[in-house]
């Protein structure tokens, strides 16, 4: 029977984990209260359901092909903490030594590899366990595929969407190019929130149905239906930017291949080594190791 796959949005950790954890310093003086708390967080997911393939999944950088489309793509967001730059590449060096397949593309975010991934998964039978707390990602729930919230210990599956965001799991693509989405400086249609858009993929399925029928629009039994069809129109452009823009790129470039993702447990010589240069003893006493090691 085919093994399920944790494919794990790491960068949304390691920003958790550098808000979450006190300050720490490696020998040096280097902080790693990030790296730390992303390797107690691996731990904690090793550790609860002994993953037999799993994947941690980096960003290569802040521009992507996205800022190319849209130059104000994330141009919200503040630059990374100083104390928090010189970590970045100590956890991807972590995941590497505590045993994790490490995938990361420069010009693509992990979201757009998770989406790679996951296709390429379940092409050969396995189910998916995308392990995030970013509702982004919910555009790939399918049966066979769940979103895993580690902080929350909260489970998603594309049956629970509509609880959860008011839409199928394939129509949140076009609930975020409607309403936007402000983490990412996606601008959306001015106007329109998620009880229009909601409303709106209710009656007419996905974004070209609406806009292929605008006229209905005026019939809809919703507050400033009028209104509501003049913003769609005057947003064409900006929802149909926005609807590429949150679009994952599920053929982003990425050499993994399911033999590459077995978790078989950290050399140990690799992995104690790198704790004691960094201060990680924790992390490295609790990591599994491989059997043979």
């Amino acid at each position: 029977m085919p093994e399920t796959a944790y494919l794990i949005d790491t960068m949304a950790y390691v920003f958790r984990s550098y808000y979450a954890m006190r300050s720490m310093s490696a020998p040096d003086g280097t902080p790693i209260n990030a790296v730390f708390g992303l390797g107690m967080t691996l731990q904690k997911l090793l550790r609860d359901y002994n993953p037999r393939l799993a994947v941690c999944c980096f960003d290569a950088g802040a521009k992507t092909f996205r800022n190319d489309m849209y130059p104000d793509y994330k141009a919200n967001r503040a630059a990374p903490p100083e104390d928090l730059i010189p970590q970045f590449d100590l956890c991807r060096e972590l995941a590497a030594r505590m045993g994790f397949a490490v995938a990361m593309t420069r010009g693509y975010e992990a979201d757009d590899l998770i989406a790679t991934l996951t296709g390429r998964l379940r092409s050969e039978g396995h189910d998916v366990v995308i392990v995030t707390g970013d509702k982004d990602l919910a555009q790939l729930l399918e049966p066979g595929v769940q979103i895993y919230n580690l902080a929350k210990n909260d489970w998603w599956s594309d049956k629970r969407m509509p609880e959860k965001l008011g839409v199928r799991a394939d129509q949140v693509t076009d609930l975020l190019a409607l309403t936007g989405d402000s983490a990412d400086n996606i601008p959306g249609v001015r106007g329109v929130g998620p009880k229009a858009a909601t409303a709106l993929l209710a009656e007419f399925g996905d974004l070209g149905a609406i806009y292929n029928d605008l006229d209905r629009v005026e019939t809809l039994p919703v507050r400033g239906a009028k209104g509501l069809r003049k913003k769609l129109e005057e947003g064409r452009d900006s929802a149909l930017l926005s609807r590429r823009l949150v679009d994952l790129d599920r053929n982003a470039p990425c050499d993994l291949g399911v033999c590459d993702m077995h978790y078989q447990g950290a050399t140990t010589a690799d992995l104690d080594a790198f704790a004691e240069t960094w201060g990680l003893r924790r992390v490295a006493d609790k990591t599994p190791r491989l059997k043979d090691d």
